[in-house]
């Protein structure tokens, strides 16, 4: 469930990031507003919901993975001693 977030919400986050940027850190007056714009836009563009992990599969199957000879990785199917 993901919430959507207003851009006065956003626009108050940006403010406070800025405002937290600006108080540790020397910028130009005439910066401050392509800096605000910027914070705006990478939280604007910020999407809560993430993708799922796809499950990883085995490069071999389990039985197939133990040999008299050798073992092989499930990970990347090399061949070990």
């Amino acid at each position: 469930m993901s919430e959507q977030v207003s851009a006065k919400e956003i626009l108050g986050l940006t403010t406070q990031i800025v405002a937290a940027h600006v108080s540790h850190n020397v910028v130009p007056v005439d910066e401050l507003p392509k800096l605000l714009q910027q914070v705006f836009e990478t939280l604007s563009g910020i999407d809560g919901a993430s993708e799922a992990a796809v499950a990883p599969k085995p490069a071999v199957s389990v039985r197939k993975s133990v040999t008299p000879d050798y073992i092989i990785c499930l990970e990347d199917g090399k061949k070990l001693k």
